[in-house]
């Protein structure tokens, strides 16, 4: 970690203490994302800055102890702030809470811009004014129905509207947090009996996108500041151990970097003799787990190195038992029996939801086709469903293609692309490609062997969704492999013009994507008959 990422840490544990590490760490990257380069600058931060990580009494107490100055001679000190728990909303206690004595407003400074967002904290969720639907609902702890839901969300941006007439996306969260919070049964994002991410993700996008419709004409209440772009170059983030239980473990006992590097030599030596076939054998499986701290070691470097330059070393990572197995110590997940079960279990479901509800004419085209493989024909579903092109992550060649064949007649990007030999997705001979580079040959030609090998590819050498076919990978990635982290997000910052100003600007990324979060939903409110 560089000595500016350690100052900065310093200067957020010595007000939160008990913070996660995880939390913090993405904290430090989201302030030098914004152009941190030194602590005089922490001055600078806004809670809308930071509001996404912490809370927002956490938030206050930052920003609080950075305007004093103080902080920089180490004296001041809070009491420590709790990290926001991954149990249902229901335990937080302290999102309605007023600020503590040492950050409340005066009434003469609540007219600064410094803090329009307090009123959220003292904001009543109108329930009263609610439909009949929506009381009954969180009475019994039921889900509402699509269409009280919606009357709901329009009663309450009108409510909220009457204090600011175009609230920040962190006011709106701060109160969709407090209506998930209350009623979890009702309005949490949930997978079954999981919650999905923080809970409030689709509360908070139905509320954002009714408040843009209001404002839409309304020039007057355009009142974000752009942020620059800062140029810099791609560091190692949070982004790359998302999701993920073993990133960077500790050395085993009883071992040294000396003492694997041998046994990585023994497998190296190994693969010249045998090639690719000795992946199978008991003693290279036994080798490759046991070795699995210098494979994190050297994908995790900095600089990342290349795709080519990890192949050389580790050959057997790029079979497809090992790109399974390495998955699984880096998630304690087992990716292909996931993806399996899951499909198996709700496949079926998306595709009747579909079928009841076709969105575009791709998925009509989809269904009439009659696909046999419910795994293939689940995905292109997806990929059509959020209008991503099929060849944002899968690729087709030649029936009998070698993989220098491959190189030569299809142009590989640089993300992960799932390439199958011959015609239709289904029962195909596959390829896995990265950084332009075929690295992988199936050993099961068959749909979900490649798509967990592909999706495993993501975590195993620190890559980001490519924007061609995030949503579809988020969604396998939240309903299939059962990988929620409450912050965070696999999907790379794209860019996209601005509907207020015209401008090119950097997309901000949604603990979970909006429109991931509205299907979500929707194939729960079918679940329960509502659609």
């Amino acid at each position: 970690m560089s000595g500016m990422k350690e100052v900065l840490k310093d200067a957020v544990l010595l007000v939160l203490p008990s913070l996660s590490p995880d939390v913090t760490n993405q904290l430090v990257e989201k302030l030098m994302d914004q152009g941190v380069e030194g602590l005089d600058d922490l001055v600078y931060v806004k809670e809308d800055d930071i509001l996404e990580f912490i809370r927002p009494i956490q938030c206050r107490k930052l920003l609080s102890s950075w305007k004093n100055k103080e902080h920089q001679n180490c004296t001041v000190v809070l009491p420590p702030a709790e990290v926001l728990p991954s149990v249902p909303p229901e335990t937080n206690t302290t999102l309605g809470s007023p600020p503590s004595s040492s950050s409340r407003p005066t009434s003469s400074s609540l007219a600064s811009a410094s803090v329009t967002h307090s009123w959220t904290e003292n904001f009543q969720v109108p329930w009263s004014l609610m439909p009949d639907g929506i009381k009954s609902a969180v009475e019994n702890g039921q889900r509402p129905s699509p269409s009280d839901r919606r009357q709901m969300i329009r009663i309450l941006a009108d409510e909220m509207r009457k204090h600011d007439k175009n609230p920040t996306r962190s006011q709106c969260l701060t109160v969709s947090r407090k209506i998930v919070s209350q009623y979890p049964k009702s309005f949490a994002d949930m997978l079954g009996d999981k919650q999905v991410g923080g809970g409030y993700e689709s509360v908070l996008s139905q509320l954002k996108v009714r408040i843009e419709h209001l404002n839409r004409t309304n020039t007057l209440s355009h009142h974000r500041i752009q942020r620059s772009d800062t140029g810099t170059t791609r560091k190692r983030s949070s982004t790359d151990s998302y999701g993920c239980t073993r990133w960077q473990p500790d050395l085993p006992p009883r071992e040294t970097y000396d003492s694997l590097e041998v046994k990585r030599q023994k497998m190296e030596e190994m693969h010249l003799h045998e090639g690719i076939s000795g992946a199978e054998r008991g003693d290279v499986c036994k080798l490759m787990e046991e070795t699995y701290w210098l494979q994190r070691h050297m994908i995790n470097a900095t600089p990342s190195p290349t795709i080519a330059d990890i192949k050389t070393k580790w050959p057997y990572l790029f079979t497809q038992r090992h790109i399974y197995g390495h998955f699984e110590q880096l998630t304690d997940k087992k990716v292909l029996r996931c993806l399996e079960l899951s499909i198996q279990e709700c496949g079926q479901i998306i595709i009747e939801f579909f079928k009841s509800k076709p969105t575009n004419d791709d998925i009509r085209s989809i269904l009439s086709r009659g696909e046999n493989d419910v795994d293939a024909m689940v995905i292109q579903l997806l990929l059509a469903h959020f209008k991503e092109k099929l060849d944002g992550v899968f690729l087709q060649a030649d029936e009998f293609a070698t993989p220098s064949d491959v190189q030569h007649s299809l142009n590989l990007p640089e993300s992960p692309r799932l390439i199958f030999l011959g015609q239709s997705l289904s029962n195909q001979r596959w390829m896995l490609s990265l950084e332009g580079q075929v690295v992988c040959e199936g050993a099961q030609p068959n749909f979900i062997t490649g798509l967990a090998a592909l999706f495993a590819s993501f975590y195993n050498f620190n890559l980001q969704y490519q924007e061609e076919a995030a949503c579809t990978l988020e969604f396998v990635q939240r309903r299939f492999v059962d990988i929620n982290p409450e912050r965070g997000s696999k999907a790379k910052k794209g860019k996209v013009t601005s509907k207020k100003t015209g401008q090119v600007v950097q997309k901000k990324n949604a603990t979970v994507s909006p429109p991931v979060s509205s299907l979500l939903r929707k194939l729960a409110d079918f679940e329960w008959n509502f659609v």
